[in-house]
Formats: structure tokens, C-alpha cells, sequence
């Protein structure tokens, strides 16, 4: 992280000692920040006043990730539906468009007459709770383009993850498209003709049956498809259809 200009902190409204006998028991290597009365969390409107007073969840803050930058003023904000489910940091980065090396596994190199893409996920050693990236990093061959999400009738590039039990996917984030004006039909339609990133993200669930996989120490094999149809100026070639596969380990949440 730090190779990549970031650092992490995590703010909480313990006092020093509760947090440095937390730090010491799971051996952490970042820094808690005290934040005794939330005057700091209540600043950043986190502080979660949506309860009854005597709930024993009031004035926990909501479940979040804010990026700042060295003003401390607010570049992003990644929240959570729950205080278990939570963003991995190297998930963040590649949001961000700032992949971290050495935080995930080998790729796999993916090239044909069209293009050249990257597929990888962002964590090669996942817990329940955790919510990843597969990540396609694709860049069109020259005079080639593919279809982004649009009004049209083309086969749009997708990344398509097999169900399975323990895995949840969420809809692909994809970037900003162009417009392609296709003179043969006169026909504007959304496409990239540049380098360009779609990210899948995954969250495995806290539900008791898939904890105890994660006791036993066990590997999560993910699989599936990497489509797309790509033009020219003159043809639009058949749609095509990749396999794509990685092998995470699956390790115990932490739950003190």
C-alpha cells in the first residue's frame, strides 16, 4: 500500500487502552485512531443515530471505507449494508484504478485477434464477510471496439461468474463508453476503442455453513466466462466466448 501512496488508519470511539490490547492480540500492523465521544466520527456524519438511545447498535458508526487525500478532504466513500460484509482494501484500489501489487495472484493473459485483456482477482486469501473484485483489465486492438452496455443489439463484454453456493456477485461496474458512429448503417452505438477495466465484485456470506469451511482451511475454486463481440470499420466478427478460472484460499473470519 504504502509502494502505492496509500496508507490505512482505522477510527473507533474506543479508548487508547481498549485499542492497544486489541492491536497487540490480533497483531496489527496499521494504526487505530481513539476517537473517544466521536467528535470525529460524528464530523464525517457517521455516527449512527438511527436506532432507539438505548439500542445496544446506537452510536455504532456506520460500516464504511472514506479515501482522503493528504487534506484529509473526502476523494470516495465505500459503505455496507452490515458491519460484517466489508470492502477489501485491495477491492478499493482497483475502484480507484490503482491495482496493488503483491495483494492478489497471477492474472490470466487473455489475447485473440481483437484484443488483450487481464483477468484476476484482487485477493488470493479470502474470509466470509469479504467482498473482492475479479477484474478484466482489456485493451482493443488497433481499429478493433467492443460494446459496452447500451441501446443496442450487440453482445455486450461481460465477465460471467458461475453460480455457486457461498458466493454472491453484484452487477459489473463498467466504466464511461464512447459513442461509435458505424457509417455502413449509419447506427451511433456505445463502445471502447481504449484501454479500459470492468470490475465483478464478490462477497462470500457469513452464514454458519460457510464459516466452517473456513475453519477447515479449505479452497475456493471460481469460474467462469469471459465474453464479448468485437467490430472493425467494416466487420463485426462472431461473437466470442473465454473460460476463465482461480483457485483463493479460504481462510476464518476474525470475529474478536
Amino acid at each position: 500500500m504504502r509502494a502505492a501512496g496509500l496508507e490505512l488508519a482505522v477510527i473507533t470511539y474506543d479508548p487508547v487502552e481498549i485499542q492497544q490490547a486489541y492491536v497487540d492480540r490480533q497483531g496489527l500492523e496499521f494504526p487505530m485512531l481513539s476517537d473517544v465521544g466521536s467528535e470525529v466520527i460524528k464530523r464525517y456524519g457517521l455516527l449512527n443515530e438511527s436506532v432507539e438511545a438505548a439500542s445496544r447498535s446506537y452510536g455504532i458508526p456506520h460500516p464504511g471505507t472514506f479515501i482522503l487525500d493528504s487534506n484529509g478532504r473526502v476523494l470516495e466513500r465505500f459503505f455496507e449494508q452490515g458491519y460484517q460484509p466489508r470492502n477489501t482494501v485491495s477491492s478499493i484500489a482497483v475502484k480507484l484504478g490503482n491495482p496493488l501489487r503483491g495483494t492478489g495472484v497471477d492474472g490470466i493473459r487473455l489475447t485473440t485477434d481483437h484484443l488483450e485483456a487481464v483477468a484476476y482477482p484482487t485477493d488470493g486469501i479470502v474470509a466470509p464477510g469479504n467482498r473482492f473484485s475479479v477484474v478484466l483489465d482489456v485493451t482493443p486492438k488497433l481499429g478493433m471496439h467492443v460494446y459496452a452496455p447500451g441501446s443496442h443489439s450487440y453482445q455486450v463484454i461481460t465477465l460471467r461468474i458461475n453460480p455457486q453456493e457461498g458466493l454472491v456477485t453484484h452487477p459489473i461496474i463498467y466504466p464511461e463508453s464512447e459513442i461509435y458512429h458505424f457509417e455502413p448503417l449509419d447506427e451511433r452505438v456505445e463502445v471502447y476503442q481504449q484501454p479500459f477495466r470492468i470490475v465483478q465484485d464478490i462477497t462470500i456470506p457469513t452464514a454458519p455453513e460457510i464459516r466452517k469451511r473456513a475453519v477447515d482451511g479449505v479452497s475456493l475454486f471460481i469460474d467462469g466466462v469471459f465474453e464479448y463481440q468485437a467490430c472493425d470499420d467494416v466487420i463485426c466478427y462472431n461473437p466470442v466466448v473465454l473460460p476463465v478460472s482461480w483457485t483463493l484460499t479460504l481462510r476464518s473470519m476474525v470475529i474478536d
